[in-house]
């Protein structure tokens, strides 16, 4: 046995013997009789069976409801609670090694452990994950709605919960990206599409080598979306109208310190020393890998299924704002493991298409919104809860390009989440732009959060072509961001800012073409900014004298955040080389959608002034009532196609959504210290 071992051992890429049978033993210990699971039926002798991997075994499955029927035979629970949270603890022990490798590591060589386990080599796979979905989504933190019931609940029941959240968000995270594309399901395509893809690590262009690139900045740490392309191999040779984007891949040969692209454009391979351009290895070379529980997870598609998830989901999410509005004294109290839902929440809706139908199609996802933009207006703010802030504007993103989630919106909000917004008659479209408004308005002076600027604006415009009426503090809002982005301090101040100005402007538009009748306070707010739009349309490059006030903002903007503040995609080139020329400039102008908006204001403009004026009219209520009865059917262009945004996943939010997972598990681990912090390098310890 020993020589068949060693042989194995050898023969194999994989960990070491001793790794592999830690990880049997624990799989084993999850599901061992008289120890963590009561089984449900006879498990002695010859009625003991195989050890099942890739099925479920109903007989020790820890609760129905994922992967088998609720209505299976409930499993006394409370003896076994202890033991399945230490066995727990072992498993994230087990599988915390990314947190002691750099990113450039764990991209390239991800942990033998953790690689092992999620490839689904360990005893009951799949029972570990149903009984963990179960488990966690079926908990009431609540306790039946009675005040302190919540209290009631064993503090284990929520270890156990905690635990089971975490191990999830775990080995949900572990994504071996390309290299496991071979290993997709049969018929899927993804062997010929990943066959059919140009540049599949090296090949051969007119004798040249080229080669594929990663696009990386975890060594640089700049605040920009990426680097600007070169017209030749001189860094003051800036092209500004062409970017590659961290995370993205570029191909092409090296020559002295540069990257000529096949195009006849240039990349500098290092900035300020820093390498910035990573050399990609071949597809052939990567080992492949695969994830058997993002598998199992995308796969989840039974309505019975997905209610149970969804409503845990919720039930966990709103007790961080139910706790707070209690007339009883903490009556209710907050779960400590909202980080985690929230993950799930996202690894659910990018994952898994079938959840993501069935949620925004069949459930209230304004029970949902209402948790997400409570923790995003709580994180706001506050440097440590950086990661929450983004990763809510990530759910958020997700959730407003589904066409069902905006038409949901319009329904009346009289709830009582308690966000810092000012009060108002109206729908949950406009708890969603006034919560997002407060946001983005502290968030445009600083350029380091011009991306989650830009993001929550796609969330606003997103939704713009469903919204049936906003109130009026929605309008004046909007109108007044608008305002703030159109100035040229604004506008001139990167290369990318006037992403967020063209959102808004889109915003308008939107509503202008597909849901006037219903709109007409904010089209009322839009007649009265008018030298607003007028100034866009005639935008001009500011005079060589007027650029002293964003020459200070580019030099304060090139300061690099601290470790903990850092975000996916922050907004500055780090040569800060960029300026403003004709060619720049006609291309925003080109994005700017203003057609339907001059138009409107051509008809409508002089009809409003003229009533106003012969009709001695100064009620703002007679205006609306005019503006309610016309129609601009006849007036305006043809409609454009709805354009509806989200999220496309990539290699650098990959990794920050790693780095924050492992944040957040390293941080409340501190209880009871289970990694030695000096040793941590995935995220920066801050002592």
């Amino acid at each position: 046995r020993m020589a068949a071992e060693k042989a194995a051992q050898e023969a194999s890429p994989g960990p070491p013997i001793l790794g592999n049978d830690l990880l049997y033993l624990v799989g084993r210990f999850l599901f061992l009789p008289g120890y963590t699971v009561t089984p449900r039926t006879k498990m002695t002798g010859k009625d003991r069976g195989a050890i099942l991997t890739h099925r479920v075994d109903e007989r020790t499955v820890w609760r129905g409801g994922v992967g088998v029927a609720a209505q299976i035979t409930a499993m006394p629970a409370q003896a076994f609670l202890k033991a399945r949270c230490e066995v727990l603890r072992c498993v994230i022990a087990c599988l915390s090694g990314p947190l002691f490798q750099s990113t450039d590591e764990y991209q390239e060589s991800p942990p033998t452990m953790l690689s092992r386990f999620c490839g689904g080599q360990v005893a009951y796979t799949a029972n570990l994950f149903c009984s963990l979905m179960a488990t966690a989504f079926s908990y009431d933190p609540v306790g039946w709605g009675v005040p302190y019931a919540g209290y009631f609940q064993g503090e284990q029941d929520e270890e156990v919960v905690d635990l089971a959240l975490q191990v999830l968000c775990v080995v949900l995270d572990f994504d071996p990206g390309e290299a496991a594309e071979g290993e997709a399901s049969p018929g899927d395509g993804a062997e010929d599409a990943a066959e059919a893809s140009p540049g599949n690590g090296v090949e051969k262009t007119r004798g040249e080598e080229v080669k594929e690139y990663l696009v990386d900045n975890s060594v640089l740490q700049a605040t920009s979306h990426g680097i600007g392309f070169r017209n030749s191999s001189r860094l003051e040779d800036l092209d500004s109208t062409r970017t590659a984007l961290w995370g993205s891949s570029v191909r092409g040969e090296e020559e002295d310190g540069w990257l000529k692209t096949p195009d006849g454009f240039f990349l500098p391979l290092a900035i300020q020393g820093k390498p910035v351009l990573l050399p990609k290895a071949p597809k052939d070379e990567k080992r492949k890998m695969r994830n058997v529980y993002r598998h199992m997870l995308q796969n989840i598609s039974r309505d019975v299924e997905i209610d149970l998830v969804f409503s845990g989901l919720v039930r966990m999410l709103n007790t961080m704002h139910q706790a707070t509005q209690t007339y009883l004294p903490n009556s209710r109290r907050s779960v400590g493991f909202y980080q985690e839902a929230l993950v799930l929440l996202w690894h659910l809706l990018t994952l898994n298409p079938a959840f993501t139908k069935r949620v925004v199609d069949h459930c209230d996802t304004n029970q949902i919104l209402m948790s997400v933009l409570y923790l995003l207006q709580q994180a706001h703010g506050q440097p440590h809860l950086v990661g929450l802030l983004h990763t809510a504007s990530f759910v958020l993103l997700v959730l407003s390009s589904e066409r069902s989630f905006g038409v949901r919106l319009n329904e009346s909000y009289s709830g009582k989440v308690p966000l810092s917004i000012p009060a108002f008659s109206g729908c949950y479209a406009d708890v969603v732009s006034l919560t997002l408004h407060k946001v983005i308005s502290d968030s445009l002076p600083k350029s380091a959060n011009d991306a989650l600027v830009e993001m929550l604006l796609t969330v606003l415009c997103n939704i713009s072509p469903y919204v049936k009426c906003f109130a009026l503090e929605s309008c004046l809002k909007l109108l007044s961001l608008i305002e703030r982005c159109s100035r040229p301090a604004y506008i001139f101040r990167s290369a990318f800012t006037h992403h967020g100005l063209v959102f808004l402007v889109e915003v308008i538009n939107n509503i202008i073409q597909y849901q006037f009748e219903g709109n007409s306070m904010l089209v009322y707010s839009v007649l009265r900014q008018k030298e607003v739009f007028e100034r866009l349309a005639e935008l001009k490059l500011p005079a060589p004298g007027s650029r002293r006030g964003r020459a200070s903002s580019a030099a304060s903007d090139q300061q690099t955040p601290r470790a903990d503040e850092a975000s996916p995609g922050d907004a500055q080139d780090p040569l800060n080389t960029w300026q403003p020329d004709d060619a720049w400039l006609a291309v925003v102008k080109r994005k700017l959608p203003l057609q339907a908006i001059l138009c409107m204001f051509e008809y409508l403009g002089p009809m409003v002034q003229g009533m106003c004026t012969e009709g001695d009219v100064s009620d703002q209520d007679a205006v609306l009532k005019y503006l309610r009865q016309t129609t601009m059917v006849g007036i305006l262009p043809v409609p454009h196609p709805i354009v509806i945004r989200t999220y496309q996943a990539s290699s650098y939010t990959s990794m920050w959504f790693t780095s924050y997972m492992w944040g957040v598990l390293f941080t409340r681990s501190q209880r009871m210290p289970l990694y030695d912090w000096k040793k941590i390098r995935l995220v920066v310890i801050n002592s």
